[in-house]
């Protein structure tokens, strides 16, 4: 019996040879979506009423480096100094925060199957990437480095799919009479919670490839981070339905 080699797996699950040729080549973005994704910036900026603020639009996240996936956002990023805006930065950015939320209610952009994600950014803001780059430059601004990461894609999947358990348990408890839906209710906050922590403690110590950050992702991918929210609901409008 051959033995399957989880190192390779893994690479190529989770990381890649190339940026993502639908929107790089040779380190370049395309100018057409360039183009596009700059305009849909503005319009957002627009929309806030803060377009002469704009400092610069960037792209970053994984569609900047090489450790993205089928199911990675656009992440686009409107930076400004929010002190200009207004002396009491948290108004500023609890406001903006709400126009864009709003702004993404109404649209639903994708180029080439990835989800366009915009947000406004404090220049002040600390914001560590090994890629990002700059559209409205048109030029990096960190060049990610090709490194793949070594790690068992078995720790992932066991990690993740004991918490798939919990969801598909939970799911099925929601759905069961007699259930004590104030337990159910909060064994759903305590798994969101879990989650959370698992992956904000991986990031923490091993960064973006740490098994718990890995573990979220095949998560969210799977679906499995919303059909926990959904769950989530289900159980408070139960709670709070007359019967």
């Amino acid at each position: 019996m051959s033995m399957i080699n989880f190192k390779t797996f893994f690479e190529s699950r989770w990381y890649n040879d190339t940026l993502p040729v639908r929107f790089w080549k040779d380190e370049e973005f395309d100018p057409s979506v360039r183009e596009k994704l700059l305009e849909i910036a503005a319009d957002v900026a627009e929309s806030a009423g803060v377009t002469d603020a704009v400092q610069d639009v960037q792209l970053t996240g994984s569609m900047a480096n090489f450790n993205y996936t089928e199911h990675s956002d656009l992440d686009v990023h409107i930076l400004l100094d929010f002190a200009d805006i207004n002396k009491d930065e948290d108004l500023v950015r609890a406001a903006l925060d709400g126009k864009r939320f709003i702004w993404n209610l109404r649209h639903n952009i994708t180029m080439g199957g990835h989800e366009v994600e915009l947000y406004f950014q404090d220049m002040e803001d600390p914001h560590t990437a090994s890629g990002l780059y700059s559209l409205l430059k048109d030029e990096w601004l960190a060049v990610p480095t090709h490194n793949p990461p070594s790690i068992d894609e078995r720790d992932v999947q066991l990690k993740s799919d004991g918490v798939k358990r919990h969801i598909d348990d939970l799911e099925i408890d929601s759905r069961t009479e007699g259930k004590d839906l104030n337990d159910l209710i909060d064994a759903a906050s305590a798994l969101r919670s879990k989650i959370s922590k698992m992956r904000k403690d991986s990031l923490a110590q091993d960064g973006e490839f740490g098994v718990g950050n890995l573990a979220f992702k095949e998560l969210r991918n799977s679906g499995y981070i919303e059909k926990l929210i959904n769950v989530a609901h289900k159980l408070f409008d139960d709670q709070y339905t007359d019967q």
